[in-house]
């Protein structure tokens, strides 16, 4: 987080329904700049028409694996907008949760509006009216599942009391002999690694000391 902007606020803004409302129309329109290729625009018709949602030509199935890179191609255009258009210095996206900071809470505002205005019309989504908001900066942001400070990172509640229901559904299994102790263990390593971004060491220590105790084949790699 910039120094300069401690005392400052940040716009944390989420789109309402995102991969439920993408409009595959203009999904296409926005790959046929840079993709000429006949074939794979076909490919790309087929896949996106393959999901059926409520209203035709709307929406991705959010597990497939195209979606994701097509749902960070779709909100190219908010990146333009917002740092070419709007001149935002500071603003981060992934996918479609993007936060941005300035200190003037007034200014947050009115780009609140403008973007808002600019996804309706250009994209035909919009921002979520219960999960965007603005708020001051030392109170930490939420983003991607940490909570940021200043100083330190934290990983959101949420998340830490997820890794405990994980680590007794995998012991169910295991006890059932459906998964061996080595797989158990490997599948951890996600989010030992994701976990290690914020000050974790505490609660990464008691998650390997309880795969040890429930899965004790073998020695796990140090956190």
């Amino acid at each position: 987080m910039p120094s300069n902007l401690h005392y400052g606020y940040t716009l944390k803004a989420d789109i309402r329904h995102y991969f439920d409302t993408i409009d595959q129309e203009i999904l296409l329109n926005i790959i046929r700049r840079k993709i000429k290729d006949k074939n794979v625009i076909w490919l790309i018709e087929v896949i996106l028409k393959n999901h059926k949602t409520g209203v035709s030509g709307k929406g991705m199935p959010i597990g497939n694996l195209t979606s994701q890179f097509f749902a960070n191609v779709y909100l190219n255009e908010l990146d333009w907008f917002v740092k070419h258009k709007l001149k935002v210095k500071y603003y981060i996206r992934y996918v479609d949760d993007f936060v941005i900071l300035h200190r003037n809470k007034k200014m947050l505002m009115e780009l609140k509006g403008e973007i808002n205005s600019f996804l309706r019309h250009s994209l035909e989504v919009e921002l979520h009216p219960e999960k965007t908001r603005i708020v001051r900066l030392a109170n930490g942001i939420t983003f991607l599942g940490f909570r940021i400070f200043q100083k330190h990172r934290l990983l959101k509640k949420s998340n830490s009391r997820r890794i405990w229901k994980r680590i007794e559904r995998l012991k169910e299994k295991y006890d059932q002999g459906k998964l061996t102790s080595e797989k158990a263990r490997l599948s951890f390593d996600g989010w030992f690694a994701y976990a290690s971004f914020a000050d974790t060491y505490g609660l990464r220590k008691r998650v390997l000391e309880r795969c040890n105790q429930l899965f004790p084949e073998e020695t796990h790699k140090i956190i």
